[in-house]
């Protein structure tokens, strides 16, 4: 399942850079987490948040891996 971060605010996705598995997907004008992919390390989390729009700062694992 795709769970939509952003509309696509930065002009370089610093969370689809960092992220191990490849789980954030950049689809039509927006920042995706593929939740079947994530493996909920947070390592997206921690980009967005110091380098980005911070879109993801109120996200936990559980809602990047689908569970919440």
């Amino acid at each position: 399942m795709l769970n939509v971060i952003c509309r696509h605010n930065c002009k370089d996705c610093y969370a689809m850079r960092v992220c191990a598995v490849h789980a954030i997907k950049d689809q039509q004008g927006s920042i995706y987490v593929e939740t079947d992919e994530c493996i909920g390390c947070t390592c997206c989390k921690t980009a967005c948040i110091d380098f980005g729009y911070k879109a993801l700062e109120d996200k936990t694992a559980e809602w990047l891996k689908g569970a919440a």
